[in-house]
């Protein structure tokens, strides 16, 4: 069983050291290095490294806020979320840096100057105190002259003084100058992509972080999933192949497993791409009915296949809509203020300013896929002593040669069936089947990127 002290110990160096075909890329995430700071040093590290190599990656990032309470149930939900809100964001990158964007800017500008003597605005101040007054008391209902009359009566003397020191008050202002300065930002971008893959995704001060890369050979990985083409080169030990490569991540996961969330991708012994999607649920506690628990954990981990198999799909096509406005105002006013009391009366100025700065975010995020041939390949309950939950973690997998072998057991079955319905001599006779639909060779590649 994971326990995420024992991966958290060996954070203590600071820096974390991942082996990934030829590249090798550092990831900081110790307790004095924020993860916008630690990811952004990943990126720009890997970009570089992936180039020097001849391969041309495009990356972006997303970080998103855990929302639920640790040692709940709602901390696994949460950290999903949260995965989704990064993943939006950074295929919001994607589709502003790669994509058309919609912009749009207005500012206005509006600027009030009174000349002459501040204290002429305040002159009538009196006479603006004493009609403000009689307009009050002339709407004022015989109902709420009743009621004033029974709060007179009940009131203490000292309520009463009070009372008669704010009707004695004749205070009064004016605005002599005033900037205001309004300035709006709009954004809109629509796109879609086919094979971001998810770099990398950790889990660090109550965030996550999500790096997708996206390149020529992903996308061409992406068009063979989504026409769910077979190999021409079918690989027996693909799924055998894939189990080993998930326990391989598993051990190399930067910090906590709850973090490996989201699509990876591998290449298989005969070069063919593999796509595997990891998806995470709560593991809720056990009740005291079996028949409930039964239910429950089935429920809960059919959760976490189907966030799992959901990452094939983002993987082969995802559609971005994002919205952004921005929104800043700039309010400066200079006043004169006049106050009579008690027979004193002052006049002074002051000098006020208000910024206010606002920003709204909209995303939305859409994936399909008509998918044959996928299969779950790990799962596993966990513990994670960091954030005091018990959760399911579920991998599906997807590749030509997985495909490839589906699409002949079933084939075989058919021809089976076929055979055994008509009868004859041969009945029992072993039959081999052929995969039928389009073959084609997946792309080969040197080295996992």
């Amino acid at each position: 069983m994971f326990k995420a002290s024992i991966l958290r110990a060996s954070l203590a160096i600071g820096t974390l050291i991942y082996a990934t075909g030829a590249v090798a890329a550092q990831l900081n995430i110790d307790e004095n290095t924020s993860l916008f700071d630690a990811i952004e040093d990943y990126q720009f590290q890997m970009e570089s490294e992936l180039l020097a190599s001849g391969k041309n990656y495009h990356m972006a990032y997303g970080i998103a806020g855990i929302a639920g309470a640790k040692g709940s149930t709602a901390y696994v939900t949460s950290v999903n979320t949260a995965y989704q809100f990064a993943l939006a964001q950074a295929y919001a990158q994607l589709a502003s840096e790669l994509g058309a964007e919609m912009i749009s800017a207005e500012t206005s500008v509006n600027v009030t100057s009174t000349g002459g003597p501040a204290e002429a605005l305040v002159a009538d101040c009196e006479e603006r105190h004493q009609a403000a007054k009689q307009d009050a008391e002339a709407k004022e209902s015989f109902v709420d002259v009743v009621k004033g009359a029974i709060r007179s009566l009940s009131s203490s003397d000292e309520e009463k003084a009070v009372k008669s020191k704010l009707d004695s008050v004749i205070e009064c202002s004016a605005t002599t100058d005033r900037r205001l300065i309004t300035d709006v930002v709009s954004r809109a971008v629509n796109d879609s992509f086919s094979g971001a893959r998810i770099v990398q995704s950790v889990i660090h001060q109550g965030q996550i972080g999500v790096i997708i890369g996206l390149s020529t050979d992903t996308a061409e990985v992406a068009g063979i999933l989504s026409s769910q083409q077979s190999s021409a080169k079918p690989n027996p030990a693909a799924k055998t192949e894939i189990q080993q490569w998930v326990r391989t991540q598993l051990d190399a996961q930067a910090g906590s497993v709850l973090g490996l969330v989201g699509s990876r991708m591998t290449k298989l012994s005969n070069g063919e791409w593999a796509i595997i999607g990891f998806g995470i649920a709560p593991a809720s506690e056990r009740s005291a009915s079996n028949v409930m628990n039964s239910s429950r954990t089935q429920s809960e981990r059919k959760i976490s296949e189907t966030n799992a198999i959901r990452e094939l799909a983002r993987f082969s096509n995802m559609a971005i809509a994002h919205k952004l406005d921005q929104s800043t105002k700039d309010d400066t006013k200079h006043s004169v203020k006049r106050l009579i009391e008690d027979g004193s009366d002052t006049v002074s100025q002051l000098q006020e300013s208000v910024v206010i700065s606002q920003l709204e975010q909209a995303y939305k995020t859409q994936a399909t896929l008509r998918l044959k041939g996928a299969s779950k390949i790990y799962a596993k309950k966990y513990s994670d002593d960091g954030s005091g939950v018990d959760f399911y973690l579920t991998a599906y997998a997807w590749s030509p040669s997985m495909l490839s072998a589906a699409q002949q057991f079933r084939a075989a079955g058919n021809a089976a069936f076929d055979k055994g319905k008509s009868g004859g001599a041969n009945i029992g006779a072993s039959t081999q089947g052929k995969a039928t639909g389009s073959t084609r060779s997946a792309p080969v590649i040197s080295e996992d990127w």
